[in-house]
């Protein structure tokens, strides 16, 4: 995860990546939960060939998400602010890892909570905007394992795609399809066990 810190001025009007940032907050801003389908294609720095499976996520604004992918490359992952929890069913392995603070989900929350009127401090910050989707790039300056973090949004805030780009050269490529918005989550709903 990705963290927004406050820091130098600049209009939002000026800036496409100030633009793109208040427009992906005031997309989050009634949503409470949601829930939706995924396509992910992931690509290990070892392996030549990518690995397409599908699944689903659940988000909840309480500092929580969640996310299954379906058989034959079955898992469940939760972050819990910064804990990842990942479970692989088929062969009984829970591990367990702390992220750097900075990435974990607290902070996310904590900026997404105000108007995005700064760029964030000690990361760089590049959007596009085409029709109506905005590609937003963020590139952490922290020593966690993200190189490069990608957003396709539309014009509502509502994210299309997400791409990760690891600094061991992994990459992950997640499609939403399906969104559903504020159905009532609950703790339950976040369990990899």
């Amino acid at each position: 995860m990705v963290v927004f810190c406050v820091a130098s001025p600049a209009p939002a009007a000026q800036n496409p990546a100030l633009a793109a940032l208040e427009t992906l907050r005031r997309g989050f801003a009634d949503i409470s939960d949601f829930t939706a389908d995924i396509t992910q294609e992931k690509q290990l720095a070892l392996m030549k060939q990518k690995m397409v499976s599908r699944g689903m996520v659940r988000f909840k604004k309480s500092g929580i998400f969640y996310m299954e992918i379906y058989p034959p490359h079955a898992s469940r992952l939760r972050l819990k602010n910064n804990i990842l929890t990942v479970r692989y069913p088929k062969e009984g392995i829970t591990d367990r890892i702390t992220i750097p603070p900075e990435e974990g989900l607290e902070k996310w929350f904590a900026n997404l909570a105000s108007p995005a009127t700064t760029l964030p401090e000690g990361v760089d910050v590049r959007a596009e905007h085409q029709g109506n989707l905005w590609t937003l790039r963020i590139l952490p300056g922290s020593n966690g394992g993200v190189k490069e973090l990608r957003l396709v949004f539309d014009g509502e805030g509502t994210i299309k795609i997400l791409s990760i780009a690891e600094k061991n050269s992994d990459r992950t490529v997640i499609k939403f399809h399906n969104i559903r918005r504020n159905t009532g989550l609950k703790e339950q709903d976040f369990q990899v066990e």
